[in-house]
């Protein structure tokens, strides 16, 4: 029996998002009604037209901070899952708790919200971070669920305000999924959870985003190679470990329907990639982009490069979620067409 059953009411926070707006489009292509969290009503609005012809059915609320408390408390009701994708995502700020607190305090917030005000929601599906399970450590080395990032603690209780930011944020993704697995064990609320933990995400933007100042951090690192503001020199340019939005919104989907998934982590990742991959597929699929760096096509290189970097394996997600990874080339030759598209490259 599934978890959430079909045709059941799925809350989405933070549906306005990147990685969110895909999530809710998956529950709905799958008969699944969405309530989605906005912070203004021209977000809601513009969801709400996208998604007008889904099969399920679509409407938004206003929660403008999260980490208020009671935040949730009238978003929550009438519903039988959660998909909790909201939160912050900065990486200047001065002090870790600047972006620690607002991260536990969304994450806790809601559950307590779902045990007071929603006794019928059966599971959460909360949207980690692949930051919370590996750290910054010298590569090669293979992550999967069962590590923790306790790099970017340390570095954050040794150097305090003079932690890089991405060491703060890191370390807030610990914090929050760490608050969220406490809560579950000494509350032991009537659903129960699943955690999802993508690296870097790429693929098509459905969100709204009329300004390339505006896109999110992952799609943000794409850009500057469509736009041809990336030179040979950059090459090969580390990228993290990589997956595609839709498999992460898929894998969200299933986390929150299969029975098997609860009370797991999941990394849902396919692997290294660099600079040097986007520049290759650029420059095969869109000739008319003029100043891509031509990248480097040696034979071996790539495979000499892989066996260089960290690895966050997300064979997981495959064997108990079913999740079939899409190709590195379809990733990013939809995500630079959706760029190009939508800002006339």
């Amino acid at each position: 029996m599934p978890a959430v059953k079909p045709g059941s009411n799925i809350l989405v926070t933070g549906a306005s998002g990147y990685i969110a707006a895909h999530i809710t489009r998956e529950f709905l292509e799958q008969g699944y009604n969405v309530r989605g969290t906005v912070r203004d009503d021209a977000k809601g609005e513009y969801l709400a037209n996208l998604f007008k012809n889904a099969k399920g059915k679509f409407s938004y609320v206003i929660v403008r901070e999260i980490a208020e408390e009671g935040a949730f408390d009238e978003a929550v009701k009438g519903m039988d899952g959660v998909a909790h994708v909201a939160s912050p995502v900065t990486f200047v700020v001065k002090h870790l708790d600047d972006v620690a607190i607002p991260a536990v305090n969304g994450t806790v917030g809601i559950l307590k919200s779902i045990q007071k005000n929603a006794p019928q929601v059966r599971r959460v599906v909360y949207t980690a971070s692949s930051g919370s399970i590996n750290g910054p450590g010298g590569p090669p080395t293979k992550y999967d669920e069962r590590d923790w990032n306790k790099v970017d603690l340390e570095t954050c209780d040794k150097l305090g305000s003079d932690a890089p930011g991405d060491s703060k944020y890191r370390a807030s993704k610990v914090l929050a999924e760490k608050a969220f697995w406490k809560f579950l064990e000494d509350e032991k609320p009537a659903f129960d959870g699943v955690t999802i933990h993508p690296p870097m995400v790429y693929g098509p933007i459905i969100h709204q985003c009329d300004d390339p100042k505006k896109l999110n951090h992952s799609v943000d690192r794409i850009y500057p190679y469509v736009a041809g503001k990336m030179k040979q020199s950059d090459l090969p340019e580390s990228g993290s470990n990589f997956t595609d939005v839709r498999d992460v919104a898929l894998a969200e989907f299933r986390a929150m329907t299969m029975e098997e998934a609860g009370g797991n982590r999941f990394c849902v990742s396919n692997g290294p990639y660099s600079g040097n991959d986007v520049c290759i597929v650029l420059n095969r699929e869109f000739p008319q982009l003029k100043d891509v760096p031509k990248g480097d096509t040696t034979p071996g290189y790539r495979d000499t490069l892989v066996a260089k970097s960290n690895v966050v394996d997300g064979s997981k997600a495959t064997k108990i979620l079913g999740i079939k990874y899409r190709t590195l080339d379809e990733t990013m030759r939809d995500t630079a067409t959706s760029l190009i598209q939508r800002f006339n490259i």
